[in-house]
């Protein structure tokens, strides 16, 4: 079942269907909204994207016959302070937690939910964006040799402190996707991003034992452009153990997408190509429309990986298989590193084959 078709209410069918469509342009309206100048964000006439998430809130609030938020502060504000099931939008739960947040409630900045629902749909402009600096990065590049050492120092490199002591090479055709951070900058020394004191955009290191430490950068830091850290600086760890656990198997894979953690697994000729999809996103419901929009221009058949830990999380599974396209439901088979290292791979059978036989 598409994710739109699960977004179900007892009102109108129009204002049903475009629930998941109002949160995600929230989603996106606060994205933009994190990397304005604030004394340019909150100034009349707003932003285009923000004023239209404010319209939409406003009009729900209005419907339900609650006070609605009367500025684009007071937005924020609510964003904030309140969880997603407290927001006048009604998405189920399996589609996206009603305990999520939009925003950290104290440093107000976007959550890894406000960037997968401000990926979601033909809008989408995270995951977009991430796909659109790497495939340039490609383009610029004189080599594929040249860009895969490129992406593998992005994927290592969410935070670059000594730019001059970098291979010269590699530093020339990335520079430009870093910017000067702010002072203050903090990072976790788990998974190497951005951080708080309480909180790093992981999300995850601070449930460890014992919690990974923040530690303060010097001036001068460079940061990675956020499209990047997302979508290919999280998936890294997964990425790595699942090349590595291919390899030890003697199975040999290309980059099939430039832009994506996308690999070619090897395949008898004349055959629809077998794809090796590595994904880290919070909810599964929105990875499944996300691959289920990748999969409606290929006959391709796509093995998900994700962290360990999200594979063995209650419900994932069945919420990711729920949410596929029906097209594209058959050829899909979720995995993660742990499982993948035992189970076989073989180049003449598709995953869904291997699924059908366990």
């Amino acid at each position: 079942m598409p994710v739109d078709d699960s977004v179900a209410t007892g009102r109108s069918q129009e204002v049903a269907q475009s629930a998941l469509e109002v949160l995600a342009l929230l989603a996106r309206a606060l994205i933009i909204l994190s990397r304005s100048h604030p004394r340019h964000a909150f100034v009349l006439p707003y932003p285009s994207m923000a004023q239209s998430a404010l319209d939409q809130i406003v009009l729900r609030c209005v419907v339900r016959q609650t006070d609605p938020p009367e500025s684009l502060p007071a937005l924020i504000n609510w964003c904030r302070r309140r969880t997603i099931g407290e927001l006048p939008v009604d998405v189920p739960a399996h589609v996206v937690t009603p305990d999520a947040r939009l925003l950290s409630p104290r440093a107000a900045h976007p959550t890894r939910t406000c960037v997968e629902l401000a990926s979601y749909g033909p809008h989408g402009l995270v995951e977009q964006e991430a796909v659109r600096l790497l495939t340039r990065l490609a383009d610029g590049c004189p080599s594929a040799v040249l860009f895969r050492e490129c992406r593998t120092f992005l994927r290592h490199h969410p935070v670059v402190l000594r730019p001059q002591d970098q291979d010269v090479r590699v530093w020339e055709h990335v520079h430009h996707v870093y910017a000067r951070a702010g002072s203050g900058l903090l990072v976790c020394s788990g998974c190497g991003l951005p951080a708080t004191r309480t909180l790093c955009e992981r999300e995850e290191c601070g449930r460890e034992t014992p919690p990974p430490r923040v530690r303060a950068m010097p001036e001068g830091t460079l940061l990675l452009d956020p499209a990047l850290r997302a979508f290919l600086c999280l998936p890294a760890p997964t990425e790595r153990t699942v090349l590595e656990t291919l390899t030890e198997r003697g199975i040999e894979v290309e980059l099939h997408d430039l832009g994506r953690s996308l690999f070619r697994l090897p395949s008898p000729p004349n055959v629809e190509p077998r794809l090796l999809g590595v994904y880290d996103r919070r909810h599964p419901a929105l990875l499944a429309a996300r691959v289920s929009e990748f999969l409606s221009g290929t006959e391709a058949t796509l093995t998900v990986a994700v962290p360990d830990h999200h594979f063995r999380r209650r419900g994932f599974r069945a919420a990711f298989e729920t949410c596929l396209d029906v097209t594209a439901s058959p050829r899909v088979v979720l995995t993660s590193p742990e499982d993948l290292g035992g189970t076989p791979v073989s180049s003449t059978r598709t995953p869904a084959l291997k699924e059908a036989d366990a």
